[in-house]
């Protein structure tokens, strides 16, 4: 999902209630709400599905309507990159008193080239979804959120990116935007902790997805195949899993406990290891293009 212009010719209540048909309603059986950003993209519309398939209610705040028709599923028209958009739909969630359960981000865009030759709107946009957008957004839900102690604490789960902790030549503002998010997370968790809120981050390596088709035709990084691009559903299931199984970093593939640790020295790591990762990627991606 891409940063894109405000909706045109309606006010984003008019548009959601057109969208909705009965607004923004109590589920009959009282579901507990889940607010998604980025629904509309590959490993998105598979968390919507999958937080459907577990009896939550979805609020899927995103410019396109996913392919989804279910009666827990809400799609609020909203441009990420304005915050004026998001204070409007916001405001529309809180209009109802049913507290929101947990947040989920998303939605995210990548632009790679070189800093020399970075366009301006690119680098604006790219800071603007992956960092700028989270925190705004997450700093409106705070107070609707659900307080409960136990195991039914809310949750905020941010779908970060391996660049935060392995930089790549090439997509610099990106991966700067991915290292602001995972320290905003890291300490947001602290803030909240005492409110019965619980903040973690899932990982993901390079994942088959159109966005990252798109990112290889616009000169992606051949490390994004030094191995096989994750299954997005493997993802989905990950970040649908904090859900009920809290874990503050969850990296894919599994590098968990001291081999997460390890990617603090990824800087390091990858200098050393740059040309032989290069090679290696090469021959993965000459691969994948030819399936």
């Amino acid at each position: 999902m891409t940063v894109s212009s405000p909706l045109q010719g309606a006010s984003l209540a008019t548009s959601f209630s057109r969208e909705t048909e009965h607004g923004l309603t109590i589920s009959p059986r009282h579901r507990k709400r889940v607010v998604l950003t980025g629904a509309s993209g590959g490993i998105g519309i598979l968390i919507a599905r999958r937080l459907l398939a577990l009896d939550y209610q979805v609020i899927a705040l995103c410019r396109s309507a996913p392919a989804i028709e279910n009666d827990a599923f809400i799609h609020l028209p909203c441009d990420l990159g304005s915050p004026d958009a998001l204070s409007e739909a916001s405001a529309l969630i809180g209009e109802n008193s049913e507290p929101v359960f947990a947040v989920i981000h998303c939605a995210g865009t990548i632009a790679p080239s070189p800093v020399a030759q970075s366009d301006e709107a690119a680098i604006a946009d790219q800071i603007a979804l992956n960092l700028s957008a989270p925190i705004l957004l997450t700093r409106l839900m705070l107070p609707l959120m659900q307080t409960v102690d136990g195991p039914q604490k809310s949750r905020i789960v941010f779908v970060n990116s391996m660049a935060a902790v392995m930089p790549l030549a090439g997509s610099a503002v990106y991966a700067a935007a991915k290292a602001g998010l995972r320290s905003f997370a890291l300490s947001l968790a602290q803030e909240v902790r005492s409110r019965g809120i619980l903040v973690s981050t899932v990982f993901p390596g390079a994942v088959q997805t159109d966005m990252l088709t798109r990112e290889m035709q616009q000169g992606g990084s051949m490390l994004n195949y030094v191995s096989t691009p994750l299954d997005p559903d493997l993802v989905a299931r990950a970040v649908t899993d904090q859900l009920t199984r809290h874990r503050e970093e969850r990296f894919l593939p599994a590098i968990d406990g001291i081999f997460g640790r390890l990617c603090m020295l990824a800087p390091c790591l990858l200098r050393l290891c740059l040309p032989l990762l290069g090679l290696l990627g090469r021959r993965g991606y000459r691969k994948a293009i030819k399936r």
